[in-house]
């Protein structure tokens, strides 16, 4: 695999920007406080070895809404389906690790909430209450410019950031190829076959970076063996 080393430049002046960085650690829990302590027990371990780029806090939203108010991950494979989609076959280095795509999208509310509801739901390409995709979609829709069929199956874990003021999206991507991941972002910036994607006028892409995630089992060989004293 390889960084998002350089920015992505699409149609009509549209830019993806490139913001690698070296390793990013993913924390998940119910309780902040718990989030927070952790935290800086991390960068506290890592002191000397690497130091902090950049902190991102994020929410679960109207339980699996996006802060477009659509359902977000529809096309997502079924958890029984997913490591096909996102994990590394045995065999290949890596095996059972996955590529993760990495994104923070600012939305512009205000112009996106003035639309009416079939307007939204025309630039999604689903309806808006049960995510239903549109049989007639536009061709410069989201799930037309994302579409999995053509590109491939990611597993999607997104979460909403930001205030009130100031908010978006994380799109988080797992890929077991990182080809589906980065011909999907070149569809949205209107370099395949194809218009840029309508939902790109109405959010900002500000951050751009692709990781490695090593499975357990990797981790745990990199620990060794406990000393058995």
């Amino acid at each position: 695999m390889e960084g998002f080393n350089k920015e992505i430049q699409g149609a009509e002046g549209f830019v993806m920007p490139s913001t690698q960085h070296d390793a990013l650690v993913w924390l998940s829990g119910g309780a902040y406080d718990v989030v927070f302590d952790m935290a800086r027990s991390v960068i506290r371990d890592l002191a000397g070895l690497a130091c902090l780029g950049q902190e991102t806090s994020s929410w679960s939203y109207r339980h699996d809404r996006d802060l477009t108010g659509f359902i977000d991950g529809s096309e997502n494979p079924t958890l029984l389906d997913a490591p096909l989609a996102a994990l590394l076959p045995e065999g290949v280095p890596g095996a059972a690790g996955t590529i993760l795509l990495l994104q923070k999208w600012k939305h512009q509310t205000a112009k996106w909430e003035a639309l009416p509801i079939d307007q939204q739901e025309r630039i999604m390409g689903r309806t808006k209450l049960d995510s239903i995709e549109l049989e007639n979609k536009p061709s410069d829709s989201h799930v037309a410019r994302t579409d999995q069929d053509k590109f491939g199956s990611i597993f999607r874990r997104n979460m909403p950031y930001g205030n009130v003021d100031d908010h978006g999206t994380v799109f988080v991507g797992f890929s077991a190829e990182q080809k589906r991941l980065s011909t999907m972002l070149n569809s949205m910036a209107g370099l395949v076959a194809g218009a840029r994607d309508a939902l790109t006028r109405f959010t900002q892409p500000l951050t751009g970076s692709y990781y490695f995630v090593p499975s357990v089992e990797s981790l745990r060989r990199l620990r060794g063996n406990p000393d058995p004293a």
